[in-house]
């Protein structure tokens, strides 16, 4: 059984000579409490993908399946609950509102679900417990090191209990050993929370701590690519 599933996904932007095809026919399951990494070159549709899993834009042709849901058959209203409840979204940049505390800007989802406001800030704390912030909670990011506020940005994504974790380069603005701390991290969600990841990367230290690494090449998942990383978490080259 698959948490998330993607079904011959396609995406094509512009026409005529402008025509582009991002994705051209992606099959990928992602099983509960599985870690995946998904690596390619610039162009060659990870962010796109990661963009269709997320419902955040939608696919050209093919399915997306969240729980044996088809994102594609629920209302504009519905697919904007599904994000804000079932997936949760770690960015490159972090996201978080510059003048809300680290404990304001976990909560703020479960606020927007209509949790009330106590029982959120209930919850934002155990988040930051969670990937040991709590002693932070009420400083505002730019009080905060990069690392500090990836680690938030995490907590806000997993507050809402997700089913799934998506997250774009997680890693991408932070210095080495900040980005080894947040790996540990997103890998302890897996081993101990059974928390299911697809995560986007271009850092080979960071796939090697997948389960699986997906690679694409020019839209399509190669699973002719011999993986040379650690095999350190039984790490597989493969669409599903």
């Amino acid at each position: 059984m698959y948490v998330l599933e993607a079904r011959n996904l396609t995406k094509t932007y512009g026409e005529g000579e402008a025509r582009v095809e991002a994705l051209k026919g992606v099959d990928l399951g992602v099983r509960p409490g599985e870690m995946v990494a998904i690596m390619g070159r610039s162009g060659s549709g990870k962010s796109t993908l990661l963009c269709m899993l997320g419902g955040i834009d939608w696919p050209s042709g093919g399915q997306v399946l969240l729980e044996n849901v088809n994102l594609a058959t629920l209302s504009d209203d519905q697919r904007t609950i599904t994000r804000r409840r079932r997936i949760g979204f770690i960015f490159q940049a972090f996201n978080l509102l510059p003048i809300l505390s680290a404990e304001e800007n976990v909560s703020l989802p479960l606020e927007f679900d209509g949790v009330p406001s106590a029982e959120a800030r209930r919850r934002a704390l155990e988040a930051l417990e969670m990937v040991h912030m709590a002693g932070r909670r009420t400083h505002i990011p730019s009080t905060l090191s990069g690392g500090e506020q990836q680690r938030v940005a995490i907590a806000r994504a997993l507050v809402i209990k997700p089913a799934i974790l998506l997250a774009d380069e997680p890693t991408g603005n932070l210095d080495s050993a900040n980005g080894q701390r947040v790996t540990n991290m997103l890998r302890d969600l897996v081993d101990k929370q059974g928390q299911t990841i697809v995560l986007v990367t271009h850092d080979d230290d960071v796939a090697a701590r997948a389960d699986r690494v997906i690679h694409l090449v020019d839209g399509l998942i190669d699973n002719e690519v011999h993986n040379h990383l650690p095999a350190s978490h039984g790490v597989v080259a493969e669409g599903r």
